[in-house]
């Protein structure tokens, strides 16, 4: 049952208003007409709707903001542009853990990942894969934060990241062709067509990557390419997608304290013969059709992944389907909206000889409903509810097998009230959940399947827009109960995937831009986060691998049609190491301040860009988890990327 708690001040509240009042109160005085802020749309509600009438908090990255800060692929974008955490990818990719709220080495499996709607994240302990994602294909990326498990299911907890395709006519006819170099041996290639003949759009894309990376045996290879089609009118419309991705990379594993010191670029000896390949390919349909009020939907998916390493193999197939109907209406001055939908998926795993057998099946099944009204007094209510059912099987190698079936309920309940032209307010409770994976269930203090982990979400948000200025600050707390996560058992001290003790996640964000003028335009993020276990023995002691602060800052100048500058600088701050969950060790995962910067020049047929990263070569990690030997995993030094493109 939804209950509603009075909310104290979160660490850092008031700093978080006085931010934001001193980043509005100026615009306001400077706001102009020719200088307002588009409204922004949010899809990852299952549904268009403003954000401005949503209580949701949420962020959305455009496809303008992706190519003023030239960054390499979508995983990058988020980090930079939405100020999201992010941490090494171990496998020497560019899949950088995103951890939208405090969940340290289980971020990826506790936030769900989109595609048009259609779900991309695992059911094991791997990142859902971003960096293949054509970023001239990209309309949009919003990111909603806090548990979503009503319209997504298991695993929704910390969030939703969702990446909006360009479609049909919003896919202007044009080819582009690229080519980068980088430091560390790097090259990109890459190439991508739309093209539309009346109600039919066609788009297709390739890209070809490599990098010998910036530390010993980390070289990277990866080749893609995806095409959609799309035809259809007012009443109608069908949308196909197909990509194709392979991957290789070497592993240069991590380093102790002695090895960093002496070259932080070098390879861990016992990491020089590890490495890893994956090929993956996925179909997605969506289809709709459109009958006055209602809207009734049809969204399909596969897809097949063969992973393949020095040590280890294995094969994923999983297929899923979501039948969902849309009404809105207005009847006597009131907007009433719903969105009810069953979800199917169905996932299986092989792992073959020689380094199994072992396979595992899951089978999901979910009925959901989200409705809202808008009331006259500009006042919206949303409620959902969903039931899911969920069947996990795995005959292990190494391990008992299981059967484990369970049946899981999520609950929202949100209001957001306008309250003058310029602010809103708005209030959200919500009870989200997730099950352990393959992965996690295989080693477990017992044997046995790990609990279903439950969360209770308290939210509350103002949002501040004039028309140069656009601002928002969150108020948030989770509480979890039976959180899975990697840590030393209380029984015989060793690690395993665990239910561990209740925790509690809670801080403020705060978000801001400011169109200055034509010209200059500002952005920013903050968050101050407190991740700790409220019980136990561990009671009051903070959780590992989780950033109390972190923040971003932007700003992007454009002198005239042709020329444009952004200057960007992320700071993450101290952590604590992997392995310090009670909270003796006076080590750190040290702060980190990132400077990076773009300069381009285009006369919209060509365009010659130069841009820099971690500009003042500073020497650190984001991951560690021996604190008293090491353990560390280097971010790379300066790096500069060096790009031409022409537009046909």
């Amino acid at each position: 049952m939804l209950s509603l708690n009075s909310v104290r001040p979160a660490p850092g509240v008031r700093s978080a208003l006085a931010i934001a009042l001193s980043l509005a109160l100026p615009a306001l005085a400077t706001a102009s007409p020719d200088e307002a802020l588009d409204a922004v749309v949010v899809t990852a509600t299952r549904s268009a709707q403003p954000l401005s009438a949503m209580p949701v908090g949420a962020t959305v990255i455009t496809a303008q903001q992706i190519a003023n800060a030239g960054v390499s692929d979508a995983n990058e974008a988020i980090r930079k542009l939405a100020g999201i955490v992010g941490r090494s990818d171990l496998f020497g990719g560019r899949e950088n853990v995103l951890d939208l709220r405090g969940y340290g080495d289980t971020a990826s499996a506790n936030t769900v990942v989109l595609i048009d709607g259609i779900r991309i994240s695992e059911n094991e302990l791997t990142p859902a894969r971003l960096s293949a994602v054509p970023l001239d294909q990209i309309e949009r990326i919003e990111i909603v934060r806090g548990g979503n498990s009503v319209l997504w299911g298991e695993g929704a907890t910390s969030g939703v990241i969702h990446i909006v395709l360009k479609q049909g006519s919003r896919a202007r006819s044009a080819t582009r062709l690229s080519a980068s170099v980088s430091s560390f041996g790097g090259n990109d290639l890459q190439l991508s067509t739309a093209q539309q003949v009346g109600a039919l759009a066609l788009d297709a894309s390739a890209q070809r990557v490599r990098s010998e990376g910036y530390r010993a045996h980390s070289v990277f290879k990866q080749d893609s390419a995806n095409a959609g089609l799309q035809f259809g009118n007012e009443v109608f419309t069908q949308r196909f997608r197909v990509q194709q991705e392979s991957q290789s990379a070497q592993w240069p594993g991590s380093l102790t304290f002695a090895q960093y010191d002496q070259d932080p670029r070098q390879a861990s000896p016992s990491s020089l013969s590890s490495h890893g390949r994956t090929d993956e390919g996925r179909f997605a349909s969506n289809t709709e059709l459109r009958q006055g009020d209602w809207t009734w939907q049809l969204d399909l998916a596969s897809r097949r992944r063969d992973y393949q390493s020095n040590s280890f193999a294995r094969r994923v197939e999983s297929v899923q389907a979501t039948p969902k109907v849309r009404h809105a209406a207005r009847w006597a001055e009131v907007d009433v909206g719903s969105v009810m939908g069953l979800d199917f998926q169905r996932w299986r795993m092989d792992t073959p000889d020689p380094y199994g057998p072992d396979t595992a099946h899951q089978t999901n099944a979910a009925v959901f409903w989200q409705g809202q009204v808008g009331l006259p007094s500009q006042t919206r209510v949303v409620a959902g509810l969903r039931r899911e059912r969920v069947h996990k099987e795995e005959v292990p190698l190494y391990s008992a097998a299981y059967d484990l079936r369970r049946t899981l309920d999520a609950a929202e309940l949100g209001v957001n009230q306008v309250l003058s032209e310029q602010v809103s307010v708005y209030g959200r409770l919500a009870r989200s959940f997730r099950l352990g994976n393959v992965d996690e269930n295989t080693w477990t203090p017992d044997g046995q399947p790990l609990r279903p982990q439950r969360s209770r979400d308290r939210e509350l948000g103002l949002r501040w827009q004039a028309q140069a200025v656009r601002s928002t600050v969150r108020v948030f707390r989770q509480d979890n109960t039976d959180e899975i996560l990697y840590a030393p058992s209380p029984v015989d001290g060793y690690s395993y995937n665990l239910n561990a003790d209740p925790t509690r996640k809670q801080g403020v964000e705060l978000e801001a831009q400011w169109q200055v003028s034509e010209a200059l335009s500002l952005r920013g993020t903050w968050q101050r986060l407190s991740a700790r276990y409220r019980a136990g023995v561990n009671a009051g002691k903070e959780q590992v691998l989780v950033a109390p602060l972190s923040s971003t800052a932007r700003a992007t100048y454009r002198f005239n049609a042709q020329h444009l500058v952004e200057l960007g600088v992320q700071h993450l701050g101290a952590m604590r190491f992997g392995d310090d969950n009670d909270n003796q060790c006076s080590r750190r995962i040290p702060t980190s301040t990132l400077f990076d910067a773009r300069y381009a020049w285009t006369n919209q047929v060509w365009t010659l860009a130069l841009a820099g990263t971690n500009l003042g070569d500073q020497k650190g990690y984001n991951y560690a988890y021996r604190c008293a030997t090491g353990g560390l995993y280097p971010e790379a030094g300066r790096a500069f990327k060096a790009t031409v493109s022409r537009q046909f």
